[in-house]
């Protein structure tokens, strides 16, 4: 069997859902909670893309205050799981860089 590699074309981004820097309660909870984390994706230069399972997030939405999160970054989070939802997903992937 092979792999194959694509030029990539276009990729698309939404604003920033989060600062994986900032938000250091959201980024350790989503760590404690996800079965794989969230560090264990990003190289060295903390650049990756992570999956973060709905369920997750929907929890650290409930937790917002605990977790220190702006109501920007609440309403962020909530379009995430909304657009999720929406394609039928069970996670988000969020790219850092």
């Amino acid at each position: 069997m092979s792999v194959r590699a694509y030029r990539v074309v276009r990729i698309t981004y939404a604003e920033p859902s989060f600062n994986v820097y900032q938000d250091r309660k959201l980024v350790d909870f989503i760590e404690a909670e996800s079965e794989a984390g969230f560090h264990s994706y990003l190289n060295d230069y903390g650049s990756g893309e992570v999956d973060v399972p709905l369920n997750v997030l929907r929890k650290a939405v409930r937790m917002a205050s605990q977790l220190d999160l702006a109501e920007e970054t609440v309403k962020l989070l909530k379009e995430d799981i909304a657009a999720a939802k929406s394609n039928k997903d069970e996670s988000v992937t969020y790219s850092c860089f």
